[in-house]
């Protein structure tokens, strides 16, 4: 009698064991690469894995709820830099069922307040008569384009109307043409000294950064200027800089 019921309890547990490992299976994973992100030119690259067939979305504080791309098991969000740590909430629904992770994006220092900078922007512009557009004094939170033209384009990242970093784009198939490269030149001069650095020195030190890409070398070094630091990266197509405080 007593084997039987011992017979029963295990027969019990399996089916117990077996039914708490279905109920996990049903479990969509969710892997952030790391715990906190830190600051990556304009904005924080947030990345990890995930069930391939689960839906992602992320929330940045207490903001609105985003889609994100499942890209095969993979995801990357670019969350644009915060001025102090903030959580971001990441969910993976699969079949009803939802796992939610929380990481952190480490704060990033301001350049200067927005229109400060666009207002010196401005006046610089207009001193050099370059022709570039005016900026508006106020923009909306997060990224925007002030410029995006003709191979050029300034990329802004702006929190509580402080100005937190600055994207500028430039064009490989221009640097061919010396009019588009001395409006390139002026641009950097222009944004340099609006965000408080020293727009000559920096102008020096990418024609030697320049010069050493043409040369062949795949490494280069960023350039700093009272405080500013200018991440600067080159591809077959354009050329990167990122205007930050660190």
């Amino acid at each position: 009698m007593k084997i039987k019921k011992l017979v029963a309890s295990l027969a019990l547990l399996v089916v117990g064991v077996i039914g708490l490992a279905g109920c996990q299976s049903k479990q969509p994973s969710l892997k952030p690469s790391a715990q906190t992100f830190k600051p990556d030119g304009i904005v924080t690259v947030v990345k990890g894995t995930a069930s391939k067939n689960a839906a992602l979305t992320y929330q940045i504080g207490a903001g609105q709820t985003k889609k994100v791309n499942n890209q095969d098991g993979t995801f990357v969000i670019q969350v644009p830099s915060q001025l102090k740590a903030t959580k971001v909430k990441l969910a993976a629904k699969r079949r009803g069922v939802t796992t939610t992770k929380t990481v952190t994006v480490a704060k990033a220092k301001p350049l200067a307040s927005y229109p400060k900078f666009a207002m010196t922007y401005n006046v610089i512009n207009q001193q050099m008569k370059t022709g570039a557009s005016v900026l508006p004094m106020q923009i909306k939170d997060g990224l925007t384009d002030l410029v995006n033209a003709d191979g050029l384009r300034i990329r802004v990242n702006v929190q509580n109307q402080q100005l937190v970093g600055v994207a500028y784009v430039f064009s490989v198939s221009k640097m061919k043409s010396k009019t588009e490269m001395k409006k390139f030149a002026l641009q950097l001069v222009a944004l340099s000294n609006s965000v408080g650095a020293d727009g000559k020195q920096v102008l020096k030190d990418y024609q030697k950064l320049a010069k050493k890409a043409e040369n062949g070398q795949t490494t280069i070094d960023n350039i700093h200027s009272k405080g500013v630091t200018f991440e600067t990266n080159f591809s077959t197509k354009a050329l990167y800089m990122y205007l930050v405080k660190k």
